[in-house]
């Protein structure tokens, strides 16, 4: 019983680190293989030399290029400027990875093959990808609130707040939340608070 508790309770906490995911849940595109020296005998002479152009830090994933690492993270303040083709391309390519891994190292019994559902539940279905998402579950953001939260499930909370939120906010080009400034991402990027 105590181990359905801890596994609902960390379940709850954590499902909102895929924040912002915009696109289906596939696998990034292939690499295409190298061509091998026959193959590039007969490529023909006449084809022009792709252009290429370095991507700055603020350059948004192009979804119909097949990329070749993870492209950078946005620039501050940039992720809402993103089409939803972008937000989704970088979600597969990077934060999932990234994330994924995360949690997989958290509890890879719990965790053993992390999807976007994990945070966006009904929101990967319907396409919308809706966060913060409404059916995580709600957060007492009050200090007493997360004293109860950290009493109650501490590793779970230590995870969130030292990994996933440092994390995710770097992910999506941004600060980690800060309590004196009240700016940056935190936990309401991904849940929604409690009605007092």
């Amino acid at each position: 019983m105590k181990a359905r508790l801890l596994a609902t309770t960390l379940f709850a906490l954590v499902l909102p680190v895929y924040a912002a995911c915009g696109g289906a849940e596939t696998p990034p595109p292939a690499t295409p293989p190298a061509p091998s020296a026959s193959t590039e005998a007969s490529a023909a002479p006449s084809a022009p030399p792709a252009e290429s152009a370095a991507p700055t830090a603020s350059a948004a994933p192009s979804p119909s290029a097949a990329p070749s690492g993870p492209p950078a993270p946005p620039a501050a303040g940039e992720w809402d400027k993103w089409t939803k083709e972008q937000k989704g391309e970088y979600m597969k390519v990077a934060v999932m990875p990234k994330m994924g891994g995360l949690f997989h190292d958290f509890d890879a019994k719990h965790y053993d093959e992390p999807k976007c559902a994990l945070c966006h539940g009904s929101g990967v279905k319907d396409g919308s990808f809706k966060m913060p998402n409404p059916e995580l579950p709600k957060l007492d953001v009050t200090p007493a609130g997360f004293k109860a939260m950290q009493a109650k499930s501490p590793k779970v909370v230590d995870f969130m707040m030292h990994q996933v939120e440092p994390q995710m906010a770097a992910l999506l080009g941004e600060q980690p939340f800060d309590p004196k400034t009240m700016q940056g991402f935190g936990c309401l990027g991904c849940h929604t608070a409690k009605k007092k």
